[in-house]
């Protein structure tokens, strides 16, 4: 029998004081090696791919000898980590993704340190209930004064929880349903309708369920790609004249390209008037609800059967951190599975909470622990802020694009994106040009490491896109970025012979 040797250094936490001093050792070089990658200079190195590749591909995963700590860290920080994006630099507005919360990111030690497996209360005792409180204080911020819910790994996971308790729903409604069986033949009939600029996890979480991206019924948007109702109700006749039932609803707070938020109180007597499940995708627009000021904004969300919550968005925690919410805990139990070694019913009797019957998933991490330690430190009063400061940073950058005289504004912000493309002046492009510069400028700064912007498409044509989630950007960030847009574009449209 092989054994470790007793000289080795601590492998794992234990009573040993050793490891615990092993445990801090490791916790400040990394933390050194994080600091020693100067992410803060830039928002991306600009690496060419296929070097970046080749140099992360020369790294042996698991030698036969370990390497030390140091020696590691100083490899990983100048491959891996140098050539991260920095989600902290306010050229880095590409995406959803924001800067975290210090204290929420220490956090993420002790969770990886303790490793509690949210499953069953035995292998998680405290942090079992840590959960619960957060979802429920989580579930009446948004409305729900009696809700609670669970913790997933992002809003993709949420959508597809809150979408299968829909589908349960529909199965519940079918004499002789047997789960054992599998779908009943009913489900051919059965459509999910959501807004054309639903998130595509809605139609990857239908053919997941197992009614196909056929099932998803998309409803057309206004000017501000917020779901039209009079489009709503078109939608809904003619499915009931086709014999079709709507067996979910979903609404959009804060969609990915506009940020736009539905309607969500007209929507909702839709789903009443149809006896529809009606599920908000609030992954991007729920921290409005810290801030009085643009809490209203979600008017009618109370008035959902489900709620996806993204804490790693406009909550500023890390990577995952999302939950599904309920006005109802019993309506996860369409998820329950009774497992003898997880959920027993005699423990359960005794007050042990098992968190297994409220998720898809079975090993769950602790990561109720850095939003709870993330938030209570920060306050909602602060949090509030930050919230208010990038809706606000949204308007002053789209005002920026109307005073620039070579960019235009192609939708006015609902939230924290600005959609804009480059347009010269005095210049008359086709839409084909445009999109062709418009890709080049885009991809031009993201190769040169000065920024990175998004792009999409909206209504056909390539748009370039700021998403403000970061707390640290000011209104000077946002219109020098703009200024390396319409060099970039400028560089672009010289580059293909015409004049600069």
């Amino acid at each position: 029998m092989t054994t470790v040797a007793v000289d080795a250094a601590p492998a794992f936490l234990s009573a040993d004081p050793d490891s615990h001093a092993q445990l801090r050792a490791h916790a400040l070089a990394v933390a050194d090696a994080v600091a020693g990658a100067r992410l803060h200079e830039r928002p991306y190195s600009g690496a060419d791919p296929l070097a970046l590749a080749t140099a992360i591909a020369a790294i042996d995963p698991c030698p036969r000898e370990g390497v030390a700590f140091d020696e590691l860290l100083a490899q990983l920080r100048d491959d891996v980590l140098a050539h991260g994006a920095n989600v902290s630099d306010p050229r880095c507005a590409a995406h959803l993704q924001c800067p975290t919360l210090l204290t929420a990111a220490a956090a993420e030690l002790a969770i990886g340190a303790t490793n509690q497996s949210l499953d069953s209360f035995d292998q998680a005792p405290a942090a079992t209930l840590v959960e619960d409180h957060v979802v429920r204080w989580l579930a009446a911020m948004l409305g729900y004064a009696d809700g609670s819910g669970v913790l997933t790994s992002g809003g993709t996971a949420s959508n597809l929880l809150g979408l299968l308790l829909a589908r349960e729903r529909a199965c519940a409604r079918v004499a002789g349903y047997d789960r054992a069986a599998g779908l009943p033949p009913q489900h051919a009939r059965w459509r999910i309708v959501a807004s054309a600029a639903a998130h595509d996890s809605v139609r990857r979480g239908a053919a997941v369920l197992g009614l196909g991206t056929g099932a998803v019924v998309g409803v057309a948007t206004d000017a501000a790609g917020r779901m039209e109702i009079a489009a709503l109700d078109c939608e809904l006749a003619a499915l009931a004249r086709a014999g079709l039932e709507p067996i979910a609803i979903v609404a959009t707070a804060g969609t990915t390209d506009l940020g736009a938020i539905d309607p969500l109180g007209q929507i909702a007597e839709r789903a009443r008037t149809c006896d529809a499940w009606l599920h908000v995708d609030a992954a991007v627009g729920s921290g409005l609800v810290l801030s009085p000021r643009l809490a209203p904004l979600l008017a009618g969300i109370e008035q959902a059967d489900s709620i996806t919550a993204d804490l790693h968005k406009l909550w500023f925690m890390p990577i995952g951190a999302s939950a599904l919410l309920v006005r109802d805990v019993a309506l996860l139990g369409a998820v329950h599975h009774h497992s003898d070694y997880l959920n027993r019913a005699e423990d359960e009797a005794d007050g042990m909470l098992n968190l297994v019957g409220r998720s898809l998933d079975t090993s769950r991490r602790f990561d109720a622990l850095k939003i709870l330690v993330g938030l209570r430190s920060t306050g909602r009063r602060r949090l509030a802020a930050m919230v208010e400061q990038l809706v606000d940073l949204a308007r002053d950058g789209a005002r920026a694009v109307d005073a620039h005289a070579d960019l235009e504004l192609l939708a006015e912000p609902s939230t924290v994106t600005v959609v804009f493309r480059w347009r010269p002046a005095g210049k008359l492009l086709g839409d084909d040009v445009l999109d062709a510069v418009n890709v080049e400028a885009q991809r031009a700064l993201l190769r040169s490491g000065r920024a990175i912007v998004g792009r999409t498409r909206l209504n056909g044509r390539v748009a370039l896109k700021l998403t403000l989630v970061n707390p640290l950007a000011r209104a000077a960030d946002v219109r020098e970025l703009l200024e390396l847009v319409a060099g970039a574009a400028r560089a672009a449209w010289a580059g293909r012979g015409a004049p600069a």
